[in-house]
């Protein structure tokens, strides 16, 4: 079973999914709080905490519909996605995810990159945990960095033995 982000001591080596990110840079959510909690322990050097490449990219996109929904510019994801494609003016005006970068660096976040083998190593991941892509790219590069704990929302996770889940919690 899964314990609260809280639950990680300090000095641990985090790896964090997409979504604990979206939700620290997403004030409206119920987890608001406790990712960015999880956060401000890796800018006080804390904890060190990591993500992939392909981590910060999904939330970049994230970002970029978010702000588009927020606007009122679209009302589901996937239109959002249509018109940015469609308005490449609109893409141009958002703000919100270009100051990612810089948040995730303040916050001591360190984006590592993904590999040819990481690639093939994720394989295992989804063949025997049943994970898909992405989820089983996170469990590759934590193997390769040696990171025993993952904060996350997605309890897929939980299949791969071996995993310190941690969630965030309301």
């Amino acid at each position: 079973m899964s314990r609260p982000l809280t639950d990680i001591p300090a000095g641990a080596t985090v790896m964090l999914d997409a979504n604990v990110l979206v939700y620290a840079f997403t004030p409206q959510s119920q987890f608001h709080a406790s990712c960015v909690a999880l956060l401000e322990r890796g800018a006080r050097g804390t904890l060190s905490l990591f993500t992939s490449v392909s981590v910060t990219a999904d939330v970049l996109h994230r970002a970029m519909v978010l702000e588009l929904l927020a606007q009122g510019q679209a009302q589901r994801s996937a239109e959002a996605v249509a018109l940015l494609k469609q308005r490449p003016d609109l893409v141009q005006q958002l703000n919100r995810y270009r100051s990612i970068l810089r948040d995730l660096r303040q916050a001591r976040v360190d984006i590592l990159p993904l590999t040819y083998r990481d690639l093939h190593a994720s394989r295992t991941y989804r063949e025997q945990h049943g994970l898909m892509v992405n989820d089983s790219l996170i469990v590759a590069v934590m193997r390769r960095e040696t990171i025993p704990f993952l904060a996350t929302n997605d309890l897929d996770f939980e299949r791969v033995p071996g995993l310190a889940i941690r969630i965030p919690h309301p």
